[in-house]
């Protein structure tokens, strides 16, 4: 058998990767992420991805982000991605398009979308929504449920090593790095992918150029007259909608750590009524002696 027929028969892999997408946060990645779905490209990695299974996938992806940036570890093998990202078709913003150029190599059938976005719009974007200002409520409760939620202290160490070390400037304070960051990863897609693999796209692009580069018909809606015509280019995650969806994520966290606290109470009192009747059985035994 040859070594890579050696490589497949020991993968993770369960569908074949057919899409991956060189896009950070905030250029519409979320959007894109809904079009490949329509377009039949199951499952799409995501960042929510990793915030959904922060226990499963943290780890994986705190190795990846240390070996490439912090010089940690041993770089991903294609045996690697498979166990992260084995039964995904296509992947999508970051953590994953940290990583496009590797994913491509490892992946020379998937075709590459670079997902663009004006650089001062989209640093105004991820201002407002990824690293807006928190009220001392909002940091109060993201403690509590570091203290007693075990996913959140996962994600808060994925979250701080994709920070320290795949980004490394402060968004709020320093824009200049964060755009010659931003230019920089876009040149490195440019420079490492070959052009014959890759289409430069936004989302205000729509389905065709997507489709035609993909290989895949634009997909159809009957209108209210029955006729077919070009189904809506999903539009999703605006600043709102973001908010929205990070409340949801901390209110569940919340409500995992409150649970937490009670089955921790729960067996203290468990254990001390154990003890006390161990105790008062004891001693009625032993006076019984007496």
């Amino acid at each position: 058998m040859s070594a890579s027929a050696s490589a497949r028969a020991h993968s993770d892999r369960i569908v074949p990767m057919r899409v991956i997408v060189c896009g950070v946060q905030r250029t519409g990645t979320l959007s894109l992420r809904h079009a490949l779905f329509r377009l039949g490209f199951y499952d799409c990695h995501h960042m929510h991805s990793v915030r959904d299974n922060v226990e499963e996938q943290g780890h994986h992806w705190v190795r990846a982000i240390e070996a490439k940036f912090a010089g940690k570890g041993t770089e991903f093998t294609r045996q690697d991605w498979d166990v992260v990202l084995g039964d995904c078709q296509a992947v999508c913003d970051v953590p994953a398009a940290m990583f496009g150029p590797e994913l491509a190599a490892c992946y020379p059938d998937a075709k590459v979308v670079i997902l663009n976005r004006d650089p001062d719009n989209w640093y105004d974007s991820v201002l407002n929504s990824i690293h807006s200002k928190r009220p001392p409520m909002t940091i109060l409760r993201m403690v509590f449920c570091v203290i007693f939620d075990s996913a959140t202290r996962s994600w808060l160490r994925f979250a701080m090593t994709l920070g320290n070390h795949a980004f490394g400037y402060n968004h709020r304070s320093e824009k200049d790095k964060a755009l010659a960051w931003y230019k920089d990863i876009y040149r490195d897609f440019h420079e490492r992918i070959p052009t014959s693999r890759r289409i430069d796209y936004s989302v205000g692009d729509g389905w065709g150029p997507l489709c035609e580069h993909l290989g895949v018909p634009v997909p159809q809606v009957e209108d209210e007259k029955g006729c077919m015509v070009e189904a809506p280019f999903p539009h999703l995650n605006d600043r709102a909608a973001f908010s929205d969806e990070m409340n949801h994520w901390w209110a569940k966290a919340t409500a995992r750590s409150v649970d937490n606290i009670f089955r921790l109470v729960g067996k203290a009192v468990v254990t001390g009524t154990t003890a006390y009747v161990g105790y008062l059985a004891w001693k009625t035994r032993l006076g019984g002696r007496l």
